[in-house]
């Protein structure tokens, strides 16, 4: 009924993951080239209908990698969307228990990172529920904070939505002569993320410079990235904001502060920028990328964005 296939197209690729339900940056080939993993990429169909997508990220052995990126899962294609809701719900149980089958003979481990808009998520749960001796699947909750710009008219109400510290900050910073600008300078953001390691007595890891340095710059290279750094009156950076972007949401990827200047609060003023950066471009979200800790979901909702819950699927 259904088959599998590998998609060698990334122009087709691209135009499914556009018109997807599940649309986000991390899907997209510009993405996934510039974060520099191995990937598979996956169509679902019946016959010449393309029904899913599915990214397969791989670690260095070939094997599907345990912890892919937000979002690098599945996403449904625009014809399942238009189908009458009981339909619907009937067309993606039978999809995604089809894949899980076929996944798990392909690469008999699978791990992939579901986007927030997948609500049902009872076939990921069925994956062998009647064969103890199969691979069992695992959903794991995460959280994101998303900030609905729809509702936003302008940057002042950012402003006066965010929580009040947030503001004095803002006002802080500019009357004490700091300012903020567009950069492209990836050293600054390396030295204040090592920085910020620094503070809370840990070393990046390699992924994590590697996040700070080549993504970011492969990031602002091919235009789906920006850089905001923070100086004061002297010139001295105190901090910087890398945001990712798609045609609809603005994605906080790093934030990094230099320690002697945290009293300040520069970091939620790089952050307030980026937002009014999205609104200028006409953006409906922001994802504020995981809001798992406390201190930095606090740090995060701190700019009136709301809890949603995301899955990861792990089976091995």
């Amino acid at each position: 009924m259904y088959k599998i296939s590998i998609c060698n197209n990334k122009k087709e690729w691209d135009e499914l993951v556009k018109t997807s339900p599940q649309n986000n940056l991390f899907c997209r080939t510009d993405f996934l080239d510039a974060h520099q993993r191995e990937y598979d990429l996956l169509f679902v169909a019946k016959g010449e209908l393309i029904l899913m997508g599915v990214v397969i990220i791989k670690g260095s052995d070939g094997a599907p990698a345990i912890n892919p990126f937000m979002y690098q899962g599945i996403l449904f294609s625009k014809y399942i969307e238009s189908l009458s809701s009981h339909k619907k719900i009937k067309k993606q149980l039978d999809i995604v228990q089809f894949l899980l089958i076929e996944l798990e003979s392909i690469y008999g481990s699978i791990s992939l990172s579901l986007h927030h808009s997948l609500d049902d998520l009872r076939g990921f749960q069925w994956h062998n529920y009647h064969d103890q001796t199969g691979l069992q699947p695992t959903l794991i909750m995460n959280y994101t904070g998303l900030l609905d710009l729809k509702k936003i008219e302008n940057f002042e109400q950012v402003l006066m939505n965010a929580r009040t510290v947030r503001r004095q900050e803002y006002k802080k910073c500019i009357k004490n002569g700091f300012t903020v600008e567009a950069s492209n300078d990836i050293s600054i953001l390396d030295y204040l993320h090592e920085k910020t390691f620094e503070r809370q007595g840990m070393k990046r890891s390699k992924s994590e410079v590697f996040l700070a340095t080549e993504l970011a710059r492969e990031s602002l290279n091919k235009g789906i990235g920006r850089l905001l750094i923070c100086k004061n009156s002297e010139g001295v950076p105190t901090s910087a904001s890398l945001f990712l972007f798609d045609d609809n949401t603005g994605y906080y990827l790093i934030g990094a502060n230099d320690p002697d200047y945290r009293k300040f609060g520069t970091g939620g003023v790089v952050v307030l920028e980026q937002i009014r950066y999205c609104i200028e471009q006409g953006l409906s979200y922001v994802d504020f990328m995981g809001i798992n800790s406390p201190l930095r979901g606090d740090f995060k909702t701190s700019f009136n964005a709301s809890p949603r819950a995301y899955f990861s699927f792990e089976m091995h």
